[in-house]
Parts: structure tokens; sequence; C-alpha cells
């Protein structure tokens, strides 16, 4: 878990650097934020899992970060948007018409 949440920090600092620089894209982006929100609910999931049947219980906050983390993914369809800004990127095609 700690390997993944560094290399998730590593590729937040980096864009900032590039965002600093005026150099961010929007591409850039849209794969920082989903991957991130993608390896936070994995490592969420995880750590539900290692708690057992305690993971589930308010004594923790394991659940509610879940279900933050679910909203980010669900809310007006942001994750699926952000694979069309990289599919437009890879291919050349905008889903935006």
């Amino acid at each position: 878990m700690l390997t993944e949440i560094t290399k998730a920090q590593l590729v937040c600092w980096r864009l900032g650097m590039l965002k600093n620089a005026g150099k961010a894209t929007t591409a850039q982006i849209s794969l920082a934020k989903r991957n991130n929100v993608d390896m936070a609910l994995k490592i969420a999931r995880e750590a539900r899992q290692l708690h057992g049947g305690m993971g589930i219980t308010g004594e923790y906050p394991i659940m509610r970060h879940l279900m933050n983390l679910e909203s980010v993914v669900t809310y007006e369809g942001t994750h699926d948007i952000h694979l069309l800004i990289l599919g437009a990127e890879i291919t050349g095609i905008s889903a935006f018409k």
C-alpha cells in the first residue's frame, strides 16, 4: 500500500511542477486523477479486507473513505470522462463532438 501511495504522490508532485511551469496538459491531469483515484480505491478495499468484519463498522474510518472514493468514481461519470480525454490524446479522435 505504501509503495502505491508513494508512486501516486510522486505523480502529483511531478504534475504540480509541470503545472507551475505552465507545461501540464489536460491529458496528463486526467491520467493522474484517474490513476490515483483507482489506486486509492484498491488500497481502501484492501484495508477493509484486512480488517475483516471490523472493516465495515463505524469503529474504523475505512468504509467512510471507501464511500467517498466511490462517489468520486461515479459522480457525473468523472472516471469515464477522464478515459475519454485520454482516448482522444492517444488516438487524436475526440469523443466530444
